[in-house]
């Protein structure tokens, strides 16, 4: 079960940290970190062309050595901690990452201008970070005395709230675009199902109910649907809900075929679900029988699914920029996981080339 109960045990022989630095609005500074500047191993070309349309990338890098975030492939954060990107602040002024250090996480506030600070408790999981519409708080799962819990932190002033606090756990929430509820996971009767749960009352509702797993909800721009996974067929794949828990059905009937070297049908899992930003379609990554990921799409009205790229290779992790005109996604078509970009002209442009695994693009707004 991908949500079993684990016990709760903090190391005895955790790295001991320095006094920390306070700001001006109470929160801990982690440290200064250096702006964002020219780097090597990109595409220069394409990135000035996505910042002239009022974009930037982040991502993922291992150049140099281990995780840390890189904007426009230069380094955002740096060690002793891995960092791993989770979200970016809707004006473009920063990130929010998981850092994980000693066998700890915690959720740090990364800003384009080099400023770094802690956000709530470090703990044993702190990760799956969901941002509000207004850039003024993070909810996200933390472990901080319970097996993990939701908990909200202010970007102001850094005060923390605990959100949800369930004894099997809480997990991947998806804030609802208004603001006022969220959708998440909880094993609390059995089996990993879909819930949501009001942010002013607290009202709790299932949504998803199967002998097996339903996971990663993902709430469309609009609020009308949440998209998620199940294995209630064998395999991974999508289907979609209503707020209300009316309308349960699977996303699509199936993608069309990708090439003679797939052996079969694009119908071995499915994984990395995004919503456009019309809520109109997803995006995602669908496995074929030959063991090979491709992006798909389908409508959410009709379910008629559109097969976007294709080759021996795995392409996956896509990300729609908010004027839905670019689509960025990590493939191994030069060997090593990159990051590519598709533009609005249908051009396919590789965007990172340091020759180590780089992952997890998101857009930035160019400020």
């Amino acid at each position: 079960m991908r949500w079993a109960l684990v016990a709760l045990l903090l190391a005895s022989g955790a790295c001991k940290r320095e006094a920390p630095k306070v700001d001006a609005g109470g929160a801990v500074v982690v440290r200064d970190a250096p702006a964002p500047r020219a780097a090597p191993g990109v595409n220069r070309g394409v990135l000035d062309e996505l910042r002239d349309a009022g974009w930037r990338l982040a991502w993922n890098s291992e150049r140099s050595g281990q995780p840390q975030v890189v904007v426009d492939g230069a380094p955002l954060t740096g060690g002793p901690a891995a960092h791993y990107l989770g979200a970016v602040l809707p004006d473009g002024a920063g990130v929010i990452a998981t850092a994980s250090e000693g066998g700890q996480e915690e959720l740090r506030l990364v800003r384009l201008d080099g400023g770094v600070r802690a956000l709530g408790e470090a703990s044993l999981r702190a990760r799956h970070p969901t941002v509000s519409a207004d850039g003024q708080s993070v909810i996200y799962e933390s472990g901080a005395g319970s097996l993990s819990k939701l908990a909200r932190v202010e970007l102001s002033d850094g005060g923390t709230s605990v959100v949800l606090d369930e004894p099997t756990g809480c997990f991947e929430p998806a804030l609802a675009p208004e603001g006022t509820w969220l959708a998440y996971v909880s094993s609390g009767d059995g089996d990993s199902e879909v819930y949501r749960v009001g942010l002013d009352a607290g009202r709790r509702q299932r949504l998803t109910a199967f002998h097996l797993e339903d996971f990663r909800p993902r709430v469309s721009p609009d609020g009308k649907w949440i998209a998620f996974l199940s294995n209630r067929e064998g395999r991974d794949r999508l289907f979609l809900v209503r707020p209300d828990g009316r309308g349960q059905r699977r996303l699509h009937e199936g993608v069309p075929p990708a090439g003679a070297w797939d052996a079969g049908a694009v119908e071995a899992g499915e994984q990395d679900a995004v919503w456009t930003p019309d809520s109109r379609r997803l995006v995602f990554a669908a496995r074929s029988e030959g063991g090979f990921l491709h992006l798909a799409s389908a409508e959410a009205a009709s379910g008629r699914a559109t097969l976007l790229t294709a080759g021996p290779w795995d392409d996956h992790q896509p990300q729609v920029s908010a004027d839905g005109r670019f689509l960025a996604f990590v493939s191994t078509r030069s060997g090593t996981p990159e990051v590519w970009l598709a533009r609005p002209d249908g051009g396919v442009t590789r965007v990172s080339d340091d020759a180590a695994p780089d992952w997890q693009p998101m857009f930035l707004r160019a400020r």
